[in-house]
């Protein structure tokens, strides 16, 4: 017989709340180091409870959940109490889970605020980086009325995940109102991977590293995800990641409002790497995003990122920045990273920034390859282009065309509003009706036989620009139901 739904976690000994299990590691005595450590060993910082009550010990977690906690029995989360109480021993009791099973296999309403499970810093009693290293499955149920209200960061269903496994989780109606590092899903996810989720109609409220599914990623591997509401703050906001640093991602989809300051993407703010490179494949924004500095439709900053299959339906408006970069799809891209089959059919609209693109704000040594852009730029920007706002040092610019129109003035080209001689414009065209008067490119030192071609809209949507556009690849494909005729990519929706 289980006990789960009569005993409370208020009835749990108070000993519990600083014993150690075999799945505590070492710590680290500055809580508030940037790396989240293990669970303490703590007999060291609790000195006045007796020996006895400290030694490591094996708990019956049969009064609590049902299962044994390993993957052919794992252990079974019913209701709020039971989620309640994964919240409890992971925070206050030392817990990890490291290679423990959970599985969800009801919906599940929250009726009282949620204190996210894992957190960083210190807890009542002293002791520092809580975290979650184990295995949680939501089999789809819901999880609705997940309601946070805390400025101390690190916040979501939960807090602090470090090499746990998340998958199949959805979570409904989430109202966070809270500060640094915050997703619905998790805060801070380090060395994590999260599959197949869903996050509807969620209202999250930050200040830094914020997203609609996870506010700071760091080595993660991120796929099938999508995200609807709002997510808003004031840097590295996304509207499903924040930050990313050394991920994976995959499949991502964006529906939700998305609005900050700067470093504002669809679907992530900023995407770095350490070392290696970084991956974002097939990643679609529907969302409206505004901001004010380096503003994209899906990706704001890319640095050591490779980002191939993306494309944004939403409209981004960016105010007034003297250094801000806005993009349909990328606002900067730089450090080596690489672009690949990207698009943007949304408007851009900015307010006397830097550089603005239809698809790239700035390309800074960066091969960008394969794209194209549909939507209309408009405002003022000291470059903008209908591709690229400005080509910088030895990046390239290969098989792309603009069919968005662009303002009619000498600093805006319908292409790009600066090319750099050192940069390379190859395979590249523009529909001769958008631009008015305006140049291809409106500042360069490039050679006439480098510059792009000009062609009228029955010349672009016809097969013989198809084979112009793949040269000797295949990514080009003309749907006379989709884009206007003009080319496309066969994944494109």
């Amino acid at each position: 017989m289980h006990f789960a739904k009569i005993v409370s976690v208020a009835t749990l000994p108070m000993f519990l709340f600083a014993c150690s299990d075999s799945n505590s590691g070492d710590f680290s005595n500055s809580p508030q180091s940037d790396i989240p450590q293990e669970q303490p060993k703590d007999t060291a910082v609790q000195p006045n409870i007796p020996d006895s009550l400290l030694k490591p010990i094996e708990r019956d977690y049969s009064l609590i959940w049902q299962g044994e906690g390993t993957a052919e029995s794992p252990f079974l989360i019913t209701n709020e109490q039971e989620l309640s109480s994964l919240a409890f021993y992971v925070n206050d009791s030392s817990m990890t889970f490291k290679d423990k099973f959970f599985k969800q296999t009801a919906d599940i309403a929250l009726t009282k605020a949620w204190n996210p499970i894992g957190i960083f810093g210190k807890n009542a009693y002293g002791l520092g980086n809580r975290v979650f290293s184990g295995n949680f499955d939501g089999s789809a149920k819901t999880i609705s009325g997940l309601s946070i209200s805390d400025t101390t960061g690190y916040s979501g269903l939960f807090g602090l995940a470090r090499g746990a496994h998340i998958s199949n989780v959805v979570i409904k109606d989430a109202k966070m109102s809270v500060g640094s590092i915050a997703g619905v899903l998790a805060g801070l996810a380090d060395s994590v991977t999260v599959e197949n989720c869903t996050i509807e109609n969620a209202e999250i409220k930050g200040v830094d590293r914020v997203g609609g599914l996870l506010g700071e990623a760091k080595y993660v591997t991120v796929s099938n995800i999508s995200v609807t509401g709002t997510v808003s703050g004031t840097n590295n906001i996304g509207g499903v990641l924040g930050s990313v640093q050394n991920g994976t991602l995959t499949n991502l989809t964006n529906a939700a409002t998305v609005a900050g300051k700067s470093i504002v993407g669809g679907i992530v703010g900023g995407s770095s790497s350490v070392s290696g490179e970084s991956v974002i494949n097939t990643a679609l924004n529907f969302g409206a995003v505004s901001g004010t500095k380096d503003v994209a439709g899906v990706v704001a900053t890319l640095s050591s990122t490779k980002i191939e299959r993306a494309g944004n339906y939403g409209a981004v408006t960016a105010e007034e920045s003297q250094i801000g970069n806005v993009g349909g799809v990328v606002a900067v891209a730089s450090n080596k990273s690489v672009i690949n089959e990207v698009f943007n059919t949304a408007a851009v609209s900015v307010k006397k920034v830097q550089a603005a693109g239809g698809v790239i704000g700035s390309l800074k040594g960066v091969t960008a390859s394969n794209l194209f852009n549909q939507g209309e730029l408009s405002g003022q920007a000291s470059k903008m282009g209908g591709l690229v706002g400005i080509v910088d040092g030895d990046a390239k610019l290969e098989s792309a065309y603009n069919a968005g129109k662009v303002p009619d003035n000498n600093l805006t080209g319908t292409v790009a509003g600066k090319v750099n001689s050192s940069a390379t414009l190859t395979n590249v065209y523009y529909d001769k009706t958008v631009g008015g008067a305006c140049l291809d490119v409106a500042d360069h030192m490039l050679a006439q036989e480098k510059l792009p071609t000009g062609l009228a809209t029955t010349e672009m949507q016809a097969a013989t620009f198809v084979a112009s556009l793949n040269g000797s690849g295949a990514a080009w494909a003309i749907d006379p139901a989709k884009f206007g005729g003009y080319p496309s990519f066969s994944w494109a929706k």
